[in-house]
């Protein structure tokens, strides 16, 4: 499943926090320039395809299946499929926050430059060092023993900004990190144990309810429904939802429905009746809609279309 280019809530910018997400999405890569770099770190991961990658217009790095790259901020770069024509399916997070700093210093590792002029003055030691890092510490190619957990914990993200609420800004904090963490691990070789969940991979049985929700969220879907489509007793399910996405699966699908309707309600423009217009395709009373949407937003949905 593509995940679309997803800016993050910028709204509380004014409270930044050490580590938050800029933006993230995957997709089938096409050719891209970047000329004056990109103004956060970003960390790439390639799923299928092989893509390349032009550094400063001088250095060519191959991304293949299971790789991921590191890129630091303002580096002149470009991208693009390695055959033309050719498919390659590209997952990107771009992070900001001095924590992001940290946690790539801890992948990144530091220049060797700095050892070899341990003899030299102190001085010139620390100029050594910033001069490699300049040249050669901007960009970082790996392959995660755990890229599987990596490209789940990105999708995962993606889907907790794109329902997240007033509290999404929080969160995405939360999973940015969990997502660099397991970063770390991946490339370290260090083992994750496993918790044993009946019924197979519990990632890939909530994916699967989740993505019945998406594609049915303007219809009564039942829990009932979605539990058995991940194969679990609706409790169960129920305990597993909250403790992968910090909100029950009712809360996640009015999530999804109120985002959907502001983007009906930009749509449909000040079209008159448009209020029944978006409640009847969200699947949804009109009276109900309103409360919501109100609850969710701070206006009514007709109030919304003036501001």
């Amino acid at each position: 499943m593509m995940l679309p280019f997803l800016l993050a809530d910028q709204s509380q910018r004014n409270k930044p926090l050490p580590l938050s997400v800029y933006c993230i999405g995957s997709h089938e890569q096409k050719h891209l320039i970047r000329p004056e770099g990109f103004p956060t770190p970003q960390l790439f991961l390639t799923r299928q395809g092989t893509g390349i990658f032009g550094i400063n217009g001088s250095e060519n790095i191959v991304l293949k299946p299971g790789s991921a790259l590191l890129l630091r901020e303002h580096v002149i770069h470009e991208y693009y499929p390695a055959s033309a024509g050719g498919q390659w399916e590209l997952g990107f997070v771009a992070f900001r926050g001095a924590a992001a700093e940290a946690m790539l210093d801890t992948i990144m590792g530091s220049s060797d430059t700095a050892t070899a002029t341990a003899a030299a003055t102190a001085a010139a030691a620390a100029a050594a060092t910033v001069a490699a890092r300049a040249e050669q510490d901007k960009h970082y190619l790996f392959e995660p023993t755990n890229f599987q957990e990596l490209w789940e914990k990105l999708e995962l993200l993606w889907h907790l900004i794109s329902v997240s609420g007033e509290d999404g800004y929080w969160e995405a904090s939360l999973g940015a990190y969990d997502l660099l963490l397991t970063a770390i691990r991946g490339h370290s070789g260090m083992e994750l144990k496993q918790s044993v969940t009946p019924g197979g991979d519990g990632n890939a049985a909530l994916k699967a309810g989740v993505q019945l929700m998406h594609d049915h969220y303007n219809e009564r879907l039942l829990l009932t429904n979605v539990a058995r489509a991940s194969g679990y007793s609706v409790q169960h399910f129920h305990r597993l939802f909250v403790s992968s996405y910090g909100m029950t699966p009712n809360q996640y699908m009015n999530r999804i429905r109120m985002k959907r309707a502001v983007q009906l309600l930009e749509e449909l423009g000040g079209a008159n009746g448009s209020v029944e217009k978006v409640a009847m395709q969200l699947g949804m009373e009109t009276s109900y809609f309103i409360r919501l949407f109100k609850k969710t937003y701070g206006t009514t949905p007709k109030q919304w279309k003036t501001i």
